[in-house]
């Protein structure tokens, strides 16, 4: 596929809602909460329904003058007769009578007007053309003629003959029958707003449980990622597909198991008894139905691409304030708040940008959907015009009624306008959660076995503890998008028990190999290999835990003291933890807090001063006891004070363990057994002090440049006293 023809396919891809139906199936753990939202959503279009219809005999009483019984009883009779009766107050007048149906077969005519025998009023004539099998009809025809006639009738549906029974349970007065059918609304209404409480409860039970599922998913799946992965995309845009985001797929399925559901429902509903009220009127609505989708999908799309924009600028603000907050001490330092304020207000300002084109798009929805629909309306009573007054097929009351529920289906196609939007939001939250969700885990899920694990069918082995070296072999590596490679063919070993120091500029890659050994990144091309073992052949976990770091910038977890120093050894118990923390030097200063070891830290450990840190993160080492380690000028953040003794925990560690450390300081350096100069990525020097100041010119310009100077002639022991002072 063409570079071109990509752009276009992700385009056409976006056009949809494919990520937020993807992210649906986090509701499948949850599908009773699920169902119980639906049979509810069902129940409030029923009682909806209910409250539209009864509105109909309020309008006959109203405007016909007629009885309810009435009203249900010429409803019934004109059913069974299979024939149109007039609306007249006083008597029985066939305004059409279909071919073929009872009343043809009995010989009634159009027009004829008829009277039951035996019935004293129309009351009567109605209930027995509603109830009776057989009926005795005396029938006057339009030119003077008259004849009596037997009308045999099918049974009544059940649906009407309960209607009836229903209908003539009600009060004959006028005033009471539409008090006693306004108390029937009432508790329709009633039941349909409880019903409707616990519906929205469950639909947003059932969000909420989903969204905290992807939360955990999502938070797991950030963790297994590789580290690369967040110098790509930074911490503050995790951090906001994480909160931001999430709560944007949250208020999306509230809004499909809420109105999304509740609202095609009432509209499905409202439009059969509009269907039963007048079909063909009904049908001509139905025209007009496509136009107002297209406009509803049209704006939808809109949305779409404006939230996806939004999403990306918070993002970018919320990265904006981890940075200027994490760095206050500099920033007020310097004297930059008025830059740091303008800078927040670029970004502030575009955000708002985005924010009110979401509304504009938002509140212009709604007033075009409306013009629409009163175009719509309008031709509908020009046309119902035309079948009230000119054909008269059509009463006044019925259209009232239909009128009534193409109200209710229009104001659910209104708010199914702001539903659209909502998903096309929730859309745009769900493509960046599952932009993350989609990035390959740097621990694909191991099958294990009782010796070996797999992933796929590459076999992965259990690293043993090294024995005899660590070793580089023509390793290279290149940062994805980066012009040049970072480390260029290193062949480096080191035995077991060896502390190597690796010195160079900054940018020669000193990060970068050590990085490789945990396997943070995988080498673009060469091996990696501890005792003749490819690191690529072996599960991270048996790697990992045979490797402590402690990095230039110290890690605190929100927790206590002792459960930093025990972080990733939860069954250290506390006599571990204080012996570690003393071979660090940290058990004085730990004891001097409130609560000493148990003494809770917020944050990143802002109740703690940089070396007290540093130290907690040596002894978090220490108690790991793992035979490598990885030491990123461990001592930069500890004072001058101090650093006399941590120097010598950490000779102690290199001595006991391969070690890697990465220096500036001086007595670091002369404190390994090997020394190894990078610049630009390459091994440009290797071996002793003395050795590289005579041998090595990058390191000879490292050492009168950077490094503290000691007299050449000095033993080493003279010279670690000269570094230390």
């Amino acid at each position: 596929m063409s570079d071109s023809a990509r752009p276009a396919k992700r385009e056409k891809r976006d056009q949809s809602v494919a990520y937020f139906w993807r992210a649906l199936r986090y509701l499948a753990p949850h599908r009773r909460l699920v169902a119980i939202s639906i049979g509810c959503a069902f129940l409030v279009g029923l009682t909806f329904t209910g409250g539209l219809s009864t509105m109909l005999p309020v309008l006959r009483v109203l405007m016909n003058g007629d009885t309810v019984q009435v009203w249900a009883g010429r409803i019934v009779a004109a059913d069974r007769l299979d024939a149109r009766l007039a609306d007249t107050p006083d008597k029985i007048v066939l305004d059409h009578v279909i071919s073929k149906g009872p009343a043809d077969r009995a010989g009634l005519r159009s027009r004829d007007v008829v009277t039951v025998a035996q019935a004293a009023d129309i009351d009567g004539a109605l209930a027995a053309l509603s109830r009776d099998e057989r009926v005795t009809v005396h029938v006057d025809r339009p030119g003077g003629a008259s004849e009596t006639v037997p009308v045999t009738l099918p049974p009544a549906k059940t649906h009407l003959r309960l209607f009836f029974n229903v209908a003539s349970a009600l009060p004959k007065h006028p005033v009471k029958a539409i008090a006693a059918v306004f108390a029937f609304m009432f508790a329709l209404a009633l039941l349909g707003n409880f019903v409707r409480y616990y519906q929205e409860y469950f639909s947003d039970k059932a969000a909420i449980l989903a969204v905290n599922d992807i939360r955990r998913k999502l938070y797991d799946h950030v963790l297994h990622i590789p580290v690369g992965f967040f110098g790509l995309k930074g911490t503050s845009d995790v951090t906001s597909r994480l909160v931001q985001d999430a709560q944007g797929l949250q208020d999306g399925f509230k809004t499909v198991l809420g109105q999304t559901i509740q609202e095609p429902i009432k509209a499905a509903f409202a439009f059969g008894l509009a269907l039963w009220f007048d079909w063909h009127l009904t049908m001509f609505i139905v025209l007009f139905g496509p136009l107002m989708f297209a406009i509803i999908k049209k704006f939808g799309k809109k949305m779409r691409r404006a939230s996806r924009k939004a999403l990306q600028s918070s993002a970018t603000m919320l990265g904006q304030l981890d940075a200027s907050l994490a760095g206050v001490r500099v920033v007020k330092a310097a004297s930059a708040e008025p830059h740091e304020r303008r800078r927040y207000t670029r970004i502030m300002d575009h955000l708002v940008g985005e924010q009110l084109k979401m509304s504009r798009i938002d509140a212009m929805s709604a007033p075009i959907l409306e013009m629409l629909t009163l175009v719509v309306v309008g031709a509908i009573v020009l046309y119902a015009a035309y079948l009230v007054r000119v054909k008269n097929t059509l009463d006044a009351t019925t259209f009232f009624g239909l009128m009534a529920c193409l109200m209710a289906i229009g104001e659910s196609l209104r708010k199914f306008s702001k539903v659209n939007n909502a998903l096309q939001k929730s859309n745009a939250a769900a493509a960046r959660i599952f932009e993350t969700l989609d990035v390959p885990v740097e621990r694909p899920r191991e099958l294990k076995t009782r010796r070996t694990a797999t992933v796929g069918a590459i076999p992965l082995k259990k690293l043993p503890p090294i024995a005899r070296s660590v070793e580089f072999e023509d390793v290279s590596f290149t940062y994805p998008g980066a012009p040049t490679p970072a480390l260029r063919n290193v062949n480096l070993s080191v035995p077991r028990g060896q502390s190597v120091a690796v010195v160079g500029r900054n940018g020669s890659g000193k990060t970068t190999l050590l990085a490789l050994l945990p396997r943070f990144y995988t080498p673009s091309t060469g091996r990696i290999l501890i005792d003749g073992i490819d690191l690529s052949t072996v599960t991270l976990r048996s790697l990992r835990s045979q490797i402590g770091i402690v990095t230039q910038e110290p890690v605190i977890f929100p927790g206590t003291i002792a459960e930093n120093i025990a972080y990733g050894l939860p069954r250290a118990t506390r006599e571990q933890v204080e012996a570690a923390a003393r071979q660090a030097f940290a058990h004085d200063f730990i004891l001097e807090k409130p609560s000493g070891y148990d003494t809770q830290l917020e944050g990143i450990g802002s109740q703690l001063s940089g070396g007290q840190r540093q130290r907690l993160c040596i002894a978090r080492a220490i108690l790991r006891q793992t035979p490598i380690l990885i030491l990123d000028e461990a001592t930069s953040q500890v004072d001058a004070e101090s650093e006399h003794l941590i120097q010598q925990a950490i000779e102690k560690l290199m001595h006991e363990r391969t070690t890697f450390v990465i220096a500036h300081r001086f007595s670091t350096i002369l404190s390994a057994d090997t020394i190894v100069v990078l610049d630009k990525g390459q091994i440009v020097g290797q071996g002793r002090h003395d050795e590289l100041l005579a041998s090595c010119e990058t390191y000879k310009n490292l050492y009168e440049r950077q490094l503290f100077t000691a007299p050449t002639d000095a033993n080493p022991a003279q010279t670690r006293i000269a570094a230390y002072r």
